[in-house]
Parts: structure tokens; sequence; C-alpha cells
């Protein structure tokens, strides 16, 4: 029987490439918070990224067309940074920022995570990693983020943040 009333939630992941394995996190705590929170309040919070919600377009810049096709309709976002800023944009350091910056001017909530976890340090390119603290220090007074130190720990955080923020 389908259910009645339900509101839907989309939210978007918004993340550079180094933190990939972190979308599975963020899609299981959605999957958790629907299955426990959703069925019982009548709320459903669907997961958007770019691999899988966005089509081949032409026409103009990829970021204007992902921001057109579907992350301005997204209602909150979740971005995560580790120490990858991403690929710059015509209007922004990388696409991450952009939708950010696309969230935030649309009075839209932004969950956003700062990964402090080990890596190879041959693995780090210095270059990206100061723009990810660059962005982190600009941001601090723009809102509240959390630094994360594993996956447990994201998936513990995130669970409980879409909760104190659905239903506050």
């Amino acid at each position: 029987m389908p259910r009645v009333g339900i509101t839907a939630y989309d939210l978007l992941i918004s993340c550079p490439g180094d933190v990939n394995r972190f979308i599975d996190i963020i899609r299981e705590c959605v999957d958790n918070f629907n299955r426990v929170y959703g069925n019982i309040n009548n709320v459903e919070i669907v997961t958007k990224h770019w691999s899988t919600d966005s089509y081949p377009q032409s026409g103009d810049k990829p970021q204007e067309l992902l921001n057109k096709q579907f992350v301005r309709e997204c209602d909150a976002a979740v971005a995560i940074f580790w120490t990858k800023f991403g690929t710059p944009t015509d209007k922004y350091g990388s696409g991450t920022e952009e939708e950010i910056e696309e969230m935030l001017s649309s009075n839209k909530q932004v969950f956003m995570y700062f990964l402090d976890a080990p890596i190879n340090p041959s693995n780090v390119d210095m270059e990206q990693y100061k723009k990810v603290q660059t962005f982190k220090e600009k941001y601090k007074d723009r809102g509240i983020y959390f630094i994360v130190k594993d996956e447990h720990e994201l998936r513990q955080l995130f669970t409980n943040h879409l909760g104190m923020y659905f239903f506050r």
C-alpha cells in the first residue's frame, strides 16, 4: 500500500575524488535514517551525486550543467574533504566549493566534514591540501563543520546530524 503524505528531501553528496569511498557511507546512513526514522515520520531522504544523477549534455560549462540538472533542486548537501580540494570551475576553486556556495546562497543546509585520517605522505598533493586548509579556515566564520577521524566516526556523526536537522 502506498504511503500517503511523504515528504521527500534531496540530499546532494558533494566531495572531491579522494573521498569517494565515503559516498557509500553517506548513502548507508541515509538508508538507515529512511528505514528507522523516515518510515515512522513519512520522511524520505534521496541522495544525489553527479555519478548517478547527471546525464550527458552540452551547451554550457560542466559544473553549470550539473547545477541546472540537479544541484539547485537539492534541499541540503553533505560535503566531505580530506586532502584534495578538487577541480576548479569558472567561478570557484572546485566543483565541490561551487556546489556548497550554490546551497548556501539559497539558504540551504550544508553538512560539512573534514577527514583527519592517516595517509601516505607520497599520496598527498600539497597544493591541493593547502587549498582544503584555506577553505576550512575561510568557512569557519560561515558555519559549523566537524572533523572526523575515520569511517566509523563519520557514520555515527552524520546519522545523528540527519536526525537533529530533519526532526528539529
